[in-house]
């Protein structure tokens, strides 16, 4: 996903930011750090179910020890970014001795739905659009979270320049 957006907040997967919808309609950058980002962005990757303490270390530091308190200081960088109170949660859900939960309802972002535009060297491609709306649609689906399998054949012409 590219863009992802919660209650107030937009999650810039692709440029790593997480905006604040301010009052007057200009989005409010939240620092975060690096790894808090990361904890962030898997929590709401994996919105709705347990996310175990476990899953968490393996995606976001495969083949290292990390002490649980580690995640612990993350996730409330994460809750204080957020405004989220662990006693009345109303984005990340603790499960105690478990993991946590992303509890705030996820929706693709409107940049989602742009995609780059690749220019072809020759002009347009003609007798395409039917194609690459049919693709784009699959794209929507897949970042909402549902399932896709695409097929893509056809020649592979070289671009000369």
């Amino acid at each position: 996903m590219l863009v992802m957006e919660f209650a107030g907040f937009r999650l810039d997967t692709t440029n790593l930011c997480l905006w604040r919808r301010g009052n007057v309609g200009e989005d409010q950058r939240t620092a975060l750090t690096p790894k808090a980002f990361d904890v962030l962005r898997y929590l709401v990757e994996h919105a709705g179910r347990l996310v175990t303490q476990d899953e968490i270390f393996d995606a976001l530091w495969p083949q290292s020890y990390v002490q649980p308190e580690v995640l612990k200081h993350h996730v409330l960088e994460v809750r204080k970014a957020l405004g989220d109170d662990p006693r009345n949660p109303r984005f990340i859900e603790t499960m105690p001795r478990r993991g946590y939960r992303f509890i705030a309802p996820v929706s693709a972002g409107p940049e989602t739905h742009r995609t780059a535009q690749a220019k072809p060297a020759h002009g347009r491609l003609v007798g395409r659009d039917a194609v690459f709306a049919s693709l784009r649609d699959g794209l929507g689906k897949a970042l909402r979270g549902q399932r896709q399998i695409v097929f893509v054949t056809g020649d592979v012409a070289p671009i000369v320049g």
